[in-house]
């Protein structure tokens, strides 16, 4: 399915960024006495910094049906596998796994942005090219607090 202009671009990031917000704060809930919470509530905080600077960017509200369309291709690309596919994986192990498992998350939505980017116009290609931007920066974020717990770990 064709994205057609910015309006939907920012649709899907923000539907993106939502099952982000849902995952962690399911996370929360039923890790609630895991050594992971400070790391949950941290990548949280930053998934609803990234949903509010979206939807700042000036994403509307498709049509129903074309709304529904979108969220479909958001829940293919990101935590596909809902929670228990995150814990399947060992994301709430440690909390180097847990940023682990966040980084491979925003490589792979960065990577989807760049293909919308790469094969759209106009609007919406600029709109991808943006929040792409926004998901490169956190991912190099999580990056860098992998490489300091990895160190911390062979000290």
């Amino acid at each position: 399915m064709q994205v057609r202009d910015a309006a939907e671009a920012l649709f899907i990031a923000c539907e993106m960024e939502k099952r982000a917000i849902r995952l962690y704060e399911r996370a929360l809930a039923v890790f609630a006495d895991g050594s992971c919470q400070e790391a949950i509530r941290a990548i949280l905080m930053e998934e609803k910094h990234h949903l509010a600077r979206f939807a700042e960017m000036g994403g509307g509200t498709p049509g129903f049906e074309r709304a529904q369309l979108l969220a479909g291709q958001a829940a293919e690309v990101l935590f596909s596998g809902g929670l228990v596919e995150a814990q399947r994986k060992g994301a709430f192990e440690s909390v180097l796994r847990l940023y682990e498992f966040a980084a491979e998350e925003e490589k792979q939505a960065a990577a989807r942005y760049e293909e919308y980017a790469d094969s759209l116009r106009g609007t919406a290609s600029t709109a991808f090219r943006q929040i792409q931007t926004e998901e490169t920066g956190h991912l190099k974020k999580l990056n860098e607090m992998i490489r300091a717990l990895s160190r911390n770990a062979e000290e």
